[in-house]
């Protein structure tokens, strides 16, 4: 089983001079007196204060999210195995990377695009489950950052995608992006936006708090995004000088690949006991989820 490469945490201290030693000890010693949560590691305790902007309230209310979500939502994150037929089919459907380069204000950019546009292929939630294991290792790999911002080619998305979207599944791709991601979001652009994105902004508009809707940018052609992510900094395909998306995607994919055993490790481990819950609370009612 080939261990994660973690981010230096010594050198997030140093990266960082509002993250301090004490508050990361008082969030630690927080979540092990929550006897319904899993331990924490370090490295995951700096991504919540740091993604927070250092106010602790929050991070304790993201630790909560994040973990609970996990733990319940079935579609995205139990049974992880990126082994399996539904995942390897996501895999050969979306092309997903990191670019190598960040923005000038030093977001990380990462940049999606479904490659295979059979809809009778595409399944929404496994596609998102199989890009959170993604992300997880990213974040694992890098540590923070000051901000993160998400590029999706749309060009190839046609009808026969928009009824596999499913209503539930954008709701609950919307609150763990929005209440759960230790991340700092700066950004969603979708670029070369198909005909029917006013149906998917119609359908997701309810779930969205007014900073994420803010967030939301969307491009008819792609040189409208070159404000908010330079187009040096993008693919060779797209103009830029980073290396093409699919050798970006098949190096993230390779780690994947290696780190599946890990995974589903960690995740068994990282599991929220209910049944230890000081307050009995319902994932529904928690989440105003179904």
């Amino acid at each position: 089983m080939k261990m994660v490469n973690y981010a230096s945490v010594a050198e997030l201290y140093k990266r960082y001079s509002q993250l301090r030693k004490q508050d990361v000890e008082e969030l630690d010693q927080w979540v092990r007196g929550q006897s319904h949560l899993p331990l924490v590691t370090e490295l995951e305790l700096v991504l919540f204060i740091h993604s927070n902007y250092y106010n602790m309230d929050a991070a304790k209310k993201t630790v909560e999210a994040y973990f609970t979500f996990r733990t319940s939502c079935k579609d995205f994150f139990v049974k992880r195995d990126i082994t399996v037929a539904s995942l390897q089919r996501s895999k050969d459907i979306l092309a997903l990377c990191a670019l190598p380069e960040s923005t000038s204000d030093g977001f990380r950019v990462i940049f999606a695009k479904v490659i295979d546009c059979d809809a009778s292929k595409f399944s929404f939630a496994s596609i998102l489950k199989f890009s959170f294991i993604c992300t997880d290792i990213l974040l694992w790999e890098e540590g923070c950052a000051e901000g993160h911002v998400l590029i999706i080619d749309m060009n190839g998305l046609h009808l026969g995608h928009l009824p596999k979207l499913g209503i539930f599944t954008l709701k609950n791709f919307i609150y763990y992006i929005q209440e759960a991601l230790p991340i700092r979001l700066k950004g969603i652009h979708l670029i070369n936006a198909v005909p029917f994105i006013d149906t998917i902004m119609v359908m997701i508009r309810p779930f969205l708090k007014k900073e994420l809707l803010d967030m939301f940018h969307i491009h008819q052609q792609e040189e409208t995004v070159y404000p908010f992510v330079p187009q040096h900094i993008l693919p060779k395909e797209y103009g830029g000088k980073a290396p093409p998306m699919m050798d970006l995607r098949q190096q993230l994919y390779d780690n994947v690949a290696e780190y599946r055993d890990y995974i589903i490790k960690k995740d068994r481990l990282q599991m929220v006991d209910e049944s230890k819950r000081v307050t009995t609370r319902s994932f529904a009612n928690m989440f105003g989820l179904f």
